[in-house]
């Protein structure tokens, strides 16, 4: 497999979390921009909602009273029309009044975005002025008329447009003396209002509609704000995005490239990622397996290549010596080879049923038998089963240990075959005179098993392989073994959770087998 090609895969395919997590933060960048756009124009809508909606209220209130003084007055219909166009223009709304049957008598008429607004004054009849009719009696007072823009905006002059003419646009926040404002619109708001006495005599109802509309430009404006700056939070969550899915992927594809390579064939390429977050500790637990893997594979190899060397030999003995047996021509001969011919099949049978032991102890889910037995009965036992053999071979076995009982929970039969592997190999390689002596001892936490002798000691440069497959040292030449004993013995004490040591001086050897005092299973 192309590793190169593995990454640009990643790179390309849009299912890649290189496009999905920039998109993904995009996405909630535009859900969170949607959601508090809406909310905050929702809530400055219905803020300037209800100013416009109070805004008429009070004007309508305050209104109301003026308007019922004038007809209590019995003003004439002129002067009501002007003070409502007064009213209009102050309060920047339309104003009508209506009767009973909620029918225009006076109105303002509407107010456009930008209008021309003409005030008379009339100061009394000796003015040189003819007073409005009705008026002759009445204190000074102003006349507002409307009047619609010229289409070309000449330049007024007071023959045009007679009093004093102003030029009025509706801004953001109400009417502005001047024309280059940008026209505003008129609230949606209506308010109608009782006119009557405090003696509760009736005159209709006062409707002001088409007010200020306080904050539909900043509305607009926030809205357009808002849209700016969702846009440029979009833009920077999915750069954002793309920033933290590069940081995610790149260590991600370096361990599927380390991968593909493993799945090729080289076991020997390891993930190269130094971090401190969760890729750095993948990266160091992956390269923890990859050793592994090589070491179990490479061990499986030189122990398939050790034990077909081994089995080999004796195979090929036993060949030759049936060969020559059917060839011998007496029957001393013909003994003489069978009896070499059992010797290597027992050899053969010792090597398979090590083999068998060790690839049992030493396979991942097989659970031993562990019960609660006593150790010194064991010992003990195996001390009478040797003593007769040690005496036979001229060698001394003694036993030395104080206790009585020693309970612990283990594997008895796993146990005594440790023993013995002990015992064969110190009675093997010590010679007559000799001396081997098997110990037990305890403290709270540990049992302590020794199995010293007086034989030919281990070469220091053999101590380190002693635990190998097949490893046999350079004086044991001369002795029978598979070099599979320890091996065995090693594997039935991890499986205890204990461990074992080895001492010699080139003129005696110790072993020495530490165990917990409650063994509850195999280590995992």
């Amino acid at each position: 497999m192309n590793t190169s090609k593995l990454s640009h895969g990643w790179h390309v395919n849009r299912y890649s979390i290189r496009w999905q997590l920039p998109l993904s933060y995009a996405g909630i960048a535009l859900l969170a921009a949607v959601a508090l756009g809406g909310l905050l124009l929702f809530t400055l809508r219905n803020y300037y909602e209800q100013r416009e909606q109070a805004y008429l209220e009070e004007s309508a209130i305050s209104l109301a009273g003026q308007v019922v003084k004038m007809y209590s007055d019995d003003l004439p219909e002129d002067m009501v029309q002007a003070a409502i166009n007064l009213y209009s223009f102050l309060v920047q709304a339309r104003i009508r009044v209506l009767d009973e049957e909620r029918t225009a008598i006076v109105d303002s008429g509407s107010s456009p975005s930008e209008e021309l607004v003409t005030v008379n004054f009339w100061n009394k009849p000796d003015s040189g002025e003819p007073p409005p009719p009705g008026a002759e009696s009445m204190e000074p007072y102003f006349i507002v008329q409307r009047e619609e823009p010229p289409e070309h905006d000449p330049l007024l002059s007071p023959e045009q447009f007679p009093g004093y003419l102003l030029r009025t646009g509706r801004g953001p926040f109400g009417r502005l003396l001047d024309a280059s404002t940008k026209p505003g619109e008129h609230s949606n708001q209506t308010v109608m209002v009782h006119l009557r006495t405090r003696t509760g005599e009736e005159y209709g109802y006062l409707e002001l509609s088409e007010g200020p509309a306080f904050g539909r430009e900043i509305v607009a404006d926030v809205a357009e704000k808002a849209a700016v700056a969702g846009a440029i939070a979009i833009l920077l969550a999915a750069v954002a995005g793309w920033v933290v899915s590069h940081s995610i992927s790149t260590p991600v594809l370096a361990l599927a490239d380390v991968t593909a390579q493993m799945a090729e064939g080289d076991l020997t390429v390891r993930a190269d990622l130094v971090r401190r977050d969760e890729f750095g500790l993948l990266a160091h637990t992956f390269n923890t397996m990859a050793a592994r893997v090589e070491h179990t594979v490479t061990t499986l190899k030189r122990f398939a290549a050790d034990a077909a060397h081994e089995i080999n030999t004796p195979i090929t003995a036993l060949q030759m010596n049936l060969q020559l047996a059917a060839k011998a021509e007496n029957t001393a001969d013909f003994r003489s080879d069978l009896e070499h011919a059992q010797a290597e099949l027992k050899r053969l049978e010792t090597l398979t049923h090590s083999l068998l032991t060790l690839a049992r102890l030493e396979a991942d889910g097989v659970e031993s038998e562990h019960n609660l037995f006593d150790l010194a009965v064991l010992i003990r036992q195996i001390y009478e089963q040797y003593a007769s053999r040690a005496e036979q071979a001229g060698i001394t076995l003694d036993l030395d240990t104080s206790l009585e009982s020693v309970m612990i929970i283990g594997d008895e039969s796993q146990l005594t075959r440790m023993l013995e592997n002990l015992l064969d190999n110190a009675l093997k390689f010590t010679p007559a005179d000799g001396n081997v002596t098997l110990s037990l001892d305890m403290d709270p936490d540990q049992v302590y098993l020794r199995v010293a002798d007086t034989g030919i000691g281990i070469p220091p440069d053999d101590l380190p392989k002693l635990f190998s497959r097949f490893h046999r040292g350079r004086n044991a030449s001369a002795y029978l073994g598979n070099g599979l004993g320890l091996v065995i013995t090693k594997a039935i004490v991890a499986d205890h959770n204990g461990s074992i040591a080895v001492e010699s001086n080139g003129k005696g050897t110790c072993f020495v087998v530490n165990l917990p005092r409650c063994v509850t299973g195999k280590i995992g």
